[in-house]
């Protein structure tokens, strides 16, 4: 309703909620920013439905304001520097960069391939990463 009142430029919804913020966001047809610091976490959003999955992440709400906050998910299978795929039903990461887009190569095989959220690192620069997204072991 908001986004029909304001009727100019381009809307994005955010929130910290796979199941009714960013749900709610793509039943409108409204791009949406999940942010990691509420009730959804990383894990939850490897495994989510379509119906469920945002168009950017952020750690925070700092992605509305700078651009190297945030990141457009999925990326490729092959995003900043990040290596992710499927093995043996798992995700794998190798590589090295930041940990967003760590998440965007993450969520580019976690959706295509329906594996996931369990991911291992294939490289200590990965299990870095992977700490810092909550994916540790």
């Amino acid at each position: 309703t908001a986004a029909r009142r304001a009727g100019q430029g381009r809307t994005l919804v955010v929130g910290d909620r796979l199941d009714t913020d960013i749900e709610g966001a793509r039943r409108a047809g409204l791009d949406s920013l999940l942010v990691l610091t509420g009730v959804s976490d990383v894990p939850e959003l490897l495994a989510a439905p379509a119906a469920r999955r945002p168009t950017y992440v952020s750690v925070d709400l700092a992605g509305l304001f700078d651009p190297a906050a945030v990141v457009r998910v999925p990326g490729n299978a092959d995003t900043g520097g990040w290596s992710a795929r499927a093995v043996d039903g798992d995700l794998e990461l190798t590589g090295a960069g930041g940990p967003l887009d760590a998440l965007a190569a993450l969520c580019a095989v976690a959706w295509e391939a329906d594996v996931g959220p369990r991911v291992r690192p294939g490289s200590p620069e990965a299990g870095v990463a992977l700490a810092a997204l909550g994916l540790a072991d």
